[in-house]
């Protein structure tokens, strides 16, 4: 399907078939003629050349009918209209019921508006369309409105926008047809975020417009547009109260912003790239480019220079006149004087460092004023000191909370894809991988997920070259760094533990945990791990975005 002079274009789908899965018993003769509906710009003019839109050669439409249902494969005949010839399946007898594009079609008959949208040259592709009939006439109707952003900033590329709503913008919908009339209602699976992104990224020096589809629906207050651009920059854009963006079916509706409306928060010092939603808010952070690290002598605290740079048995050294560098540290020692008796980075001692203190609560029960936040936050490392190269200001960064860590890790779009065990110049760890992620061309494919083989960091590996592309693109590397008991650090590369700024108990705190004695599980363990205070683990500090 092309739409003319908006570039809606389609692209064939992804899903490739071939002719030999149509092959049964007899041959299927059946075809389908199919037209599309026009679809309106916001001031009610017809949008498209002349008032028509094309299908493209290699288009491909899933046909429901009285007995099966098969995928059909478009060859354009005239301007807008194709034959469609079976490539999978067969659909049989009518009555009919047909989707485009395929891939939005769902065995039960039931519609998917995807998580991901896609532009080829700042056009969208896979416009979803529906068609019910008794022939094998088809004629396609919108399911969705149109939101057209037309944007111009000079200097500036765009890789994605998102969109987030107060309904779900994405996930399964049945499909309700009335007089001709599609309607969408949703059923289940979705998220209130959608993203389109650019297959390369596209200059907006000069105005470009850019399209993503929504349900209907008139979005309000609160509605969030958020605008990537190539060097890591964000622009949000909040729908104020008072105002609306309404979405019509087979409507266009256009937002312009130019120049001085166009505001991008590029990275800080010492942040990648990436950015990391914590919240259903759709709150973001940057992670440090490295593990917190700590020199006693001249009481400097830094970042690391790579993500995959540990400090390892050489934490045996801590002191506190010790001039190498340390980074495994105690819970909540940022040299913070809170009555504490150990509450310097260099303290070990693993016998009276909890007994009293602020940051472990009252004996009697859990206390949440006490977690690393509030009236304590300058108990938290990376928000009580300047970072040399990270700012070198204080109160800049800090440490994620319990629940912040387990909605990036677990709830945000994709989540379960977006990790993965990995090796990075030959130290093992996790790879987390950004909200808008666009795998970088020439890297290996990233595999998701863990290692069923202990102490195999293999799944995903990546030479320094390769992950200088990853993390260009936004991927976070959590190294297992191992853990320090005292003065004895153990297990380098072999586990990690990185602390979160919430405790659980008098004595002791939550962190994130991973390494062989996890690999193969769900990965529920990578979040929650509740551990004595004084244990020496890492620290990863984040920069808030909003």
């Amino acid at each position: 399907m092309k739409k003319t002079l908006l570039f809606f274009l389609s692209l064939t789908s992804l899903l490739a078939f071939t002719m030999s899965s149509c092959q049964k018993e007899t041959v299927v003769t059946t075809t389908f003629e199919a037209t599309m509906e026009e679809c309106e710009d916001d001031d009610g003019k017809v949008a498209f050349t002349n008032g028509t839109m094309q299908w493209v050669t290699g288009d491909q439409i899933k046909v429901f009918g009285a007995t099966g249902s098969g995928v059909y494969q478009a060859t354009v005949q005239s301007t807008g209209r194709a034959t469609f010839h079976c490539v999978e399946g067969d659909a049989g007898e009518a009555p009919y019921r047909a989707v485009y594009p395929a891939s939005a079609a769902n065995d039960d008959g039931t519609v998917e508006l995807p998580v991901v949208q896609v532009t080829e040259d700042g056009s969208l592709t896979g416009f979803p369309m529906y068609a019910q009939g008794s022939s094998t006439n088809l004629n396609f109707k919108n399911l969705c409105g149109v939101l057209r952003m037309r944007l111009q900033k000079s200097g500036v590329s765009i890789t994605s926008i998102e969109v987030t709503g107060d309904i779900e913008l994405t996930g399964d919908y049945n499909v309700i047809y009335s007089s001709g009339v599609p309607t969408l209602e949703y059923s289940g699976h979705g998220t209130k975020t959608t993203m389109m992104t650019c297959n390369t990224p596209q200059s907006i020096a000069n105005q470009k417009d850019f399209y993503i589809f929504l349900p209907v629906h008139t979005f309000s207050e609160g509605m969030r547009i958020r605008i990537y651009s190539s060097d890591g920059g964000v622009c949000t854009k909040i729908v104020s109260a008072g105002n609306s963006v309404r979405i019509q079916r087979a409507k266009i509706t256009t937002i312009t912003l130019r120049d001085n409306s166009l505001t991008f928060a590029l990275p800080g010092d010492g942040a990648l790239k990436g950015l990391f939603s914590i919240n259903e808010n759709g709150d973001q952070v940057r992670f440090s480019q490295g593990n917190l690290q700590y020199c006693a002598s001249t009481n400097i605290w830094r970042f690391a220079e790579h993500q995959y740079d540990i400090i390892g048995y050489n934490n045996n050294n801590i002191s506190s006149t010790y001039s190498g560098w340390i980074d495994l540290f105690g819970w909540g020692t940022s040299g913070w004087d809170n009555g504490n008796h150990f509450y310097m980075p260099y303290c070990t001692d693993v016998v009276n460092q909890c007994e009293v203190g602020y940051g472990y609560g009252p004996t009697d029960g859990y206390n949440y004023e006490y977690d690393l936040t509030g009236d304590y936050q300058e108990a938290d490392w990376a928000w009580h000191n300047a970072i040399q190269n990270g700012g070198n200001t204080a109160h800049q960064w800090r440490t994620l909370e319990r629940n912040e860590w387990n909605y990036l890790f677990h709830s945000r779009i994709n989540a379960s894809i977006k990790y993965g065990v990995g090796n990075i110049e030959g130290v093992g760890g996790i790879i987390v991988l950004p909200d808008n992620w666009i795998h970088p061309e020439d890297v290996p494919t990233f595999n998701p997920g863990l290692s069923p083989i202990m102490d195999d960091w293999s799944r995903n590996t990546y030479n320094a070259e390769q992950w200088i592309q990853m993390e260009s693109a936004g991927a976070l590397f959590l190294s297992a760094a191992g853990y320090r008991y005292g003065i004895h650090a153990s297990d380098v590369n072999r586990y990690g533990f990185y602390w979160l700024s919430s405790h659980y108990s008098f004595s002791g705190a939550y962190a994130v945990a991973f390494g062989s004695f996890t690999l193969g599980d769900s990965g529920e363990h990578y979040i929650g791990e509740e551990n004595d205070g004084y244990w020496g683990f890492s620290v990863r500090p984040v920069l808030d975005i909003n």
